[in-house]
């Protein structure tokens, strides 16, 4: 009866009341255009920094444990001065505090409110009370970084520098790869090839964008250097993406049912790759990777299961980011040494963007997820053609790219900088777009024509 009660809840509070808050919630506000210079340094330096500096945990409850190590003291000062400085930018402009509820940030703000509600039904309750403030400093610290009012023209800058400070941080890997014969995956990174497509959907849909040689050269190498499977099989997003962006309504239509089957194909191919012996060593041989680990998914097969065992009687989750952290706590230990060995206790995530928010925060977590996901496709419909484009190609990458990945859903990441900035990519060209007097619009949907579906207010 419980359980029933909460499925209707969470059906009420979408269907129903989300609405409701949204229009009484959401603010209107022109671009930030706050520093940016320290914001990057500060996003930069957490971003990456485990590249540089990491001490490797042999026992997934060693945190618990035994404490902190350096490394995670390290992160802990990162972020206690990028909060830091936050304060005194609030000090100095409360606004920053306000454009996290304009639209299109405002879904991504209240699933945010709710991981820190989580904190009351957490298996870990620090650990989901810790990982909700740094997403929420660093949520803030993106928005300062890519809300600005030429954001359309420093998008693409921006995206590069992030992209060669990771370069230049994972040099020696490279390096060292690269003399083993080895060039697709020489830095595997899976959250960076993300970043890389946005970089280069950008560059190839806007035309307007200034030495797009380069740029686009960059984009290949940083997602050639960082890419998996996974991500080079995402680079069908931009078929349906471009099909959702266009003008006519059939074509749109047709855009998400393409998108439906990629996304199930890309499902059937993940899990059962091993049917397709073919396709299996054609990738194999192109991706540079053993038939085996592509076969077996790199092991998540096996974990997956164990993740949904441990988790599906959570209908509220089992607060943010902890479930994936310490899924052994959600499992009998026998269940999980036998599914995973010894070195399975090391496992941090479930490498699954819609297990992440399922195992977070439950129905709830999977409502945002896809609520948050929707409204940037929407708003995206605001824009120009090669906005749309961008917009819809990108969220779609994400979607079958976080099937393998932690996506946006589990903790701060570079996947997160990246979708909040083409949130404030979407949102100032919206605000570029809107007629004189209106501040923000209302979201198009995704099946109405972009030109008579812009509706404004300004309230």
């Amino acid at each position: 009866m419980l359980s029933f009660l909460l499925i209707v809840a969470v059906a009420v509070w979408f269907g129903l009341l989300y609405p409701v808050a949204r229009h009484n919630l959401a603010t209107e506000m022109g671009p930030l255009n706050g520093p940016l210079v320290v914001p990057f340094i500060l996003v930069a330096a957490f971003a990456l920094m485990p590249l540089v500096f990491n001490v490797p945990r042999e026992d997934g409850n060693a945190v618990l444990e035994e404490g902190l190590s350096a490394s995670n003291v390290v992160t802990l000062v990162l972020t206690g001065l990028t909060g830091l400085y936050l304060v005194a930018r609030i000090a100095a402009d409360r606004r920053i505090l306000l454009v996290p509820f304009s639209m299109p940030y405002l879904p991504f703000t209240l699933m945010i409110l709710v991981n820190g509600l989580s904190t009351a039904w957490s298996i870990v309750p620090i650990y989901t009370a810790y990982r909700t403030v740094e997403l929420t400093i660093f949520y803030l610290a993106v928005i300062l970084i890519f809300d600005r009012v030429d954001i359309e023209r420093r998008l693409a800058n921006l995206f590069a520098l992030f992209t060669v400070v990771w370069l230049v941080a994972v040099t020696p890997i490279i390096l060292e790869n690269l003399a083993s014969g080895i060039v697709f995956s020489s830095a595997k990174h899976n959250i960076i090839p993300f970043l890389c497509a946005a970089h280069a959907f950008l560059v190839i849909f806007d035309a307007r964008v200034r030495h797009r040689g380069p740029h686009l050269l960059l984009a290949l190498v940083g997602f050639v250097i960082a890419g998996s499977a996974a991500s080079t099989g995402a680079l069908v997003a931009a078929a349906p993406g471009m099909m959702v962006a266009s003008p006519h309504r059939r074509l749109r239509i047709l855009g998400l049912v393409l998108f439906a089957l990629i996304f199930v194909v890309f499902i059937v191919l993940m899990l059962g790759l091993s049917a397709f012996p073919g396709l299996l060593d054609l990738l194999s041989v192109v991706l540079q990777k053993p038939a085996v680990e592509l076969a077996g998914a790199t092991g998540r097969g096996t974990f997956w299961p164990l993740f949904i065992e441990g988790t599906k009687d959570h209908l509220l989750g089992s607060g943010f980011s902890a479930a994936d952290r310490f899924i052994q706590l959600l499992v009998p230990p026998a269940d999980y040494m036998e599914a995973l060995g010894p070195e399975g206790m090391a496992i941090q995530s479930s490498h699954n963007m819609l297990l992440s928010a399922w195992a977070g925060t439950g129905l709830v977590g999977l409502g945002f997820c896809a609520m948050v996901l929707t409204s940037a496709v929407q708003w995206g419909q605001k824009l120009d053609r090669a906005g749309r484009r961008l917009i819809a190609t990108c969220v779609f990458f994400l979607i079958l790219n976080g099937m393998t990945t932690p996506g946006i859903f589990q903790d701060w990441n570079l996947h997160v900088l990246t979708f909040v900035a083409l949130l404030a990519y979407a949102r100032i060209g919206a605000l570029h777009r809107a007629p004189a007097g209106a501040l923000s619009p209302e979201p198009a949907p995704v099946f109405a024509s972009p030109r008579a579906a812009t509706v404004w207010r300004a309230s």
